[in-house]
């Protein structure tokens, strides 16, 4: 169910570009297209009363969105930081541990400022393809997969998508394929993360744990053929 939302959530910004090429025109002459979100409500159904709530309310969420997904991964990473690298999770531990979580990133955001939006999510999302994706995909589903071969397959498609990620926005991306690669790099950081991840297991195929053929059919099997 969330899936599925999610994906028609993932349909609007597509129809709200659409609309704005229609209602809004100038800003694609003049290259300020991300202004549509506010420029869209008051375009669309005037400057009177009804236009100016409809902007209201659409800027009230995206700062809502903003505020609320930002909080939840300072939350989350403060939370790891304190408890798995800075001490036992105390709460000095979490303060110092939330105040970094939220440093760090705003010193990238002040880089970024000049980027298209559409290319920071991409880049953010690239990040996630490539770290979390193969080791889900291939823990669910591949018998095979060790310890090792996780670890190395994280760490080099992770690792190679935030390179990408840094260059882009330290302005280092070049230009031609370089910069397509650089700017888009779920497109071969992914497959490498898996190349990475099966090849290591491969090669560590003493690790897999025995207990393996278990776990498989405790996440796969109905649950009266596994009673």
């Amino acid at each position: 169910m969330v899936l599925g939302l999610v994906g028609v959530f993932y349909l609007f910004p597509a129809l709200y570009g659409a609309l704005g090429r229609v209602y809004a025109p100038q800003l694609l002459m003049s290259g300020h297209t991300d202004a549509v979100v506010l420029v869209l409500p008051g375009a669309a159904l005037g400057d009177g009363t009804a236009g100016q709530l409809l902007g209201a309310l659409v800027a009230a969420g995206a700062f809502a969105a903003f505020l609320s997904t930002s909080s939840g991964l300072i939350t989350s990473i403060a939370g790891v930081l304190s408890t798995d690298v800075i001490g036992k999770g105390s709460v000095r531990d979490f303060r110092i541990a939330a105040l970094a979580a939220g440093v760090v990133p705003l010193a990238f955001a002040l880089r970024i400022s000049a980027l298209d939006v559409s290319l920071v999510v991409g880049l953010a999302f690239a990040v996630a393809a490539s770290s979390f994706c193969p080791l889900l995909v291939l823990g669910i589903w591949w018998r095979g997969l060790t310890d090792a071969g996780a670890a190395a397959g994280v760490l080099a498609g992770g690792g190679a998508a935030a390179t990408a990620v840094l260059l882009t926005v330290l302005g280092g991306a070049g230009h031609g394929w370089t910069a397509t690669l650089l700017n888009y790099p779920a497109a071969w950081t992914v497959p490498l993360a898996f190349a990475v991840m099966v090849g290591v297991s491969r090669a560590t195929r003493g690790r897999v744990p025995e207990q393996v053929g278990a776990t498989m059919l405790r996440m796969h099997a109905p649950d009266a053929l596994r009673l």
